[in-house]
């Protein structure tokens, strides 16, 4: 049975341009009667060869010829001419509701027209006039709570204690987004916000920040959706113990414009959106020879994104901590096991990991940035294809005084690809991105140390 039923072109016309305004990531089957006098005949002799398949116990590749010899015979050639009738009507019907769209599009079609003039003429996200390149960040906008114990407190399950909570805001996509703007390459962040209290100043502050390209253009607002929530439970050194969020917004977020594709670099997505969406931006990007870059976001969405192989096919660089890597990679399960065994075996288990995973990544060069927490950052490469990978670690800095650990991650991210895109190599990268990393670790007022913006490529 057909979920709604539309009897008239104009009718379906609306519900084509309502859903365009929508940004739903969907199409129409619209689904046209057979009017010809001689299809009911040819109904009642398909389901009479159907019963009759069934007797016999016809399956498989052999049901298809069986029905249409039977249904030939029985109806003495009015199925052809059925067919015939049907073919005529679709082609009718087509037509009208093409029409009726053109017609009937009216404000919706003309709104659509501006919002994408628009954002094709933004300036070049990442750029200037001399012609640096260009970055799409796809993924999350988040306000996040953030509660760690005061000084000289520790967390006991089943009771609340004294501590300290902070707001801000985060988001894989948004604080890459941050970090990238902070050091100069302005990117464009296509996401979805709620149209609430929250959404509505989550947009006033990236306005008033001005870091980023074009925010009323590719930050969709959807009504009736609730703005994405993260609340996260530090301890008392500031690790991370556990969290809850509220993400269903992020079902809204929608791939940039093919437009905006062919004029960027780089396209960076977190886990955040629908995996179809992730991998109708990244097919997109590819074809238009931009290098897409993953961020995993969590362990189950990792999983996820993995078992599509179309989409680490596409990617260049990803950015995932050990649990993630883990459960990226074939042949581990991401159990407490696995991970004490990762963390103990002098890097041979991730080792094992990336080399693995690399292999499903794009075939010409892939790289995995593996953030280790105290164990520092792994750097695996695959440079060109069938070569074996190579490995280079990065020790953790002694005596970081740790206050937020929420975005560090992201800030390697970020200043990671600045540094790429400011002519450095992978090696060089890593460590920039370690130097953002720990101005983040030790600042106290969000996921984003705003010292980022006094950080020097060019310093040691």
């Amino acid at each position: 049975k057909a979920p709604v039923r539309m009897d008239d072109s104009t009718t379906i016309a609306k519900a084509y341009w309502a859903s365009r305004e929508l940004n739903l990531s969907h199409g129409m089957l619209v689904a046209v009667p057979n009017n010809d006098p001689a299809g009911e005949n040819v109904e009642r002799a398909i389901h009479k060869a159907l019963a009759k398949a069934e007797a016999q116990g016809i399956l498989g590749r052999d049901i298809t010829p069986f029905i249409l010899s039977e249904v030939a015979s029985e109806t003495g050639g009015d199925s052809l001419r059925s067919n015939m009738a049907l073919v005529r009507q679709n082609a009718k019907v087509g037509a009208d509701i093409a029409s009726a769209i053109a017609v009937h599009g009216g404000n919706a079609g003309s709104r659509l027209a501006n919002k994408e003039k628009q954002i094709q003429s933004l300036g070049t996200p990442g750029s200037t006039d001399e012609g640096r390149q260009r970055v799409l960040v796809v993924g999350g906008a988040v306000i996040d709570l953030i509660s760690k114990p005061e000084d000289g407190q520790k967390l006991i399950l089943g009771t609340s204690i004294p501590s300290v909570v902070t707001e801000s805001d985060g988001g894989v996509a948004r604080n890459v987004s941050e970090v990238l703007g902070l050091l100069g390459s302005r990117p464009a962040l296509y996401s979805a916000v709620g149209n609430d209290p929250m959404g509505q100043s989550l947009l006033s502050r990236m306005h008033k920040d001005d870091l980023l390209v074009g925010v009323e253009q590719c930050i969709d607002v959807v009504d009736g959706a609730r703005t994405a929530t993260y609340f996260a439970v530090l301890n008392e050194l500031g690790d991370l113990h556990t969290a809850v969020a509220d993400m269903d917004v992020f079902n809204y977020i929608r791939p940039p414009p093919s437009e905006a594709l062919r004029h960027a670099d780089i396209v960076v997505v977190d886990a955040n959106p629908p995996i179809d969406v992730l991998v109708r931006t990244a097919k997109m990007a590819v074809g238009a020879n931009s290098k897409v870059f993953f961020e995993p976001t969590s362990v189950p969405k990792a999983r996820e994104a993995a078992r599509r192989k179309d989409f680490l096919s596409c990617l260049s660089y990803t950015f995932p901590n050990v649990d993630e890597l883990m459960a990226m990679a074939d042949g581990w399960n991401g159990t407490d096991e696995e991970h004490w065994v990762a963390m103990n075996d002098g890097l041979e288990t991730i080792k094992a990991a990336a080399a693995n995973l690399l292999t499903s990544m794009h075939p010409d060069e892939a790289h995995i940035i593996v953030t280790m927490g105290a164990n520092g950052v792994l750097l695996a490469s695959k440079e060109k294809q069938g070569a074996g990978p190579e490995f280079t670690h990065f020790p953790s800095e002694s005596d970081v005084q740790i206050e937020n650990c929420t975005g560090a991650g992201d800030s390697l991210c970020g200043a990671f690809i600045h540094a790429l895109l400011n002519g450095q190599d992978e090696s060089n990268a890593v460590r920039f991105g370690i130097r953002a990393s720990i101005l983040s670790l030790q600042y106290k007022d969000g996921a984003i140390s705003k010292h980022l913006q006094q950080l020097d490529i060019e310093a040691p």
